[in-house]
């Protein structure tokens, strides 16, 4: 692979959003690599790639090398795999993570990384062996974030994310909450928001993720009956949705904002919401793996994964 210029973009894109190598580098891999990859003295893979520049936006634009067959075909798997998670399209998702384990590398963290925190999610969404879930998103996030805790709430300055720690953060704080612990489940979550805030992330990277972080945290907010603060967010998140035109979470969005409203008296309010959230999920995908929209709208379900 060329590292000439590469390891001068990435370096670049770290000195100008004030990281040091030692927060970028943190559970990717050593300092000392990092400084050889800038350096253009040591080869990177794709996976190390993708793992840096997810914590720096922009950085994407840079990688032209060519990538190895299997590489590729992993690539293709954990894109897939988000999108039918993030559609409830359950056997298509566990075939292809099947598929991707039968790929990976079980030597690469990232490749275990994704693996466990996707079959927890996998198990989420089915309400299956619940007790497996949080485990296994610890277990998962440990791999990149071995001090996770301190990393979050224990420094000055807020931690560098990969999508595949926010994903995962995401679903803990869900975990959490399904498991009555909130205090968690709400430190987590309003984490990730003031982390959207605080990175100054780019137009893609942000609206990427915003929608499915401020859906969650209104979902939290409605179980707490603060119902007010709740349609806020999903304001929030409703707005990106419109303007980059991803609609993979807004009927989700929709469907807790009308929850919201019904429950501060309303109804006239949420059937508005509830009639944009059905006209969405009929032109797109149907119901996400429900009988009907009634269920999907009953079913009170957090945002588990997004694409």
């Amino acid at each position: 692979m060329p590292t000439y210029g590469m390891g001068e973009a990435i370096r670049e894109m770290r000195l100008r959003l004030g990281y040091t190598q030692e927060e970028l580098a943190y559970g990717i891999c050593t300092p000392g690599t990092l400084s050889r990859i800038e350096n253009g003295k040591a080869i990177m893979s794709k996976q190390v790639f993708e793992a840096l520049w997810s914590r720096m936006p922009g950085l994407h634009h840079a990688w032209i090398s060519c990538e190895a067959k299997k590489e590729m075909q992993r690539s293709k798997l954990c894109k897939q795999t988000l999108l039918y998670l993030a559609m409830r399209m359950m056997p298509d998702a566990k075939q292809a993570m099947e598929q991707y384990r039968r790929l990976m590398d079980e030597k690469n963290h990232f490749c275990l990384q994704f693996a466990w925190y996707t079959q927890a999610i996998y198990q989420a969404i089915l309400q299956e062996r619940e007790s497996e879930i949080l485990p296994e998103l610890r277990r998962a996030l440990k791999l990149t974030m071995p001090h996770w805790r301190e990393r979050l709430w224990g420094q000055k300055r807020i931690a560098i994310l990969s999508y595949d720690e926010i994903y995962i953060l995401s679903n803990m704080g869900i975990a959490y909450a399904r498991q009555r612990e909130m205090e968690l489940s709400f430190q987590i979550l309003f984490y990730l928001k003031d982390y959207l805030k605080r990175q100054n992330l780019d137009w893609a990277d942000s609206n990427r993720i915003g929608p499915m972080i401020f859906g969650n945290l209104a979902w939290l907010l409605e179980k707490q009956g603060r119902y007010n603060e709740a349609v806020k967010q999903c304001d929030h998140g409703i707005r990106i949705c419109c303007f980059t035109g991803n609609y993979t979470v807004l009927p989700q969005l929709l469907c807790i904002k009308a929850w919201c409203i019904t429950a501060s008296g309303n109804q006239r309010m949420a059937e508005k919401s509830i009639r944009q959230a059905e006209a969405i999920l009929d032109i797109t995908d149907g119901y996400r793996g429900y009988g009907s929209f009634g269920e999907f709208y009953k079913a009170k379900e957090p945002i588990f994964v997004t694409f």
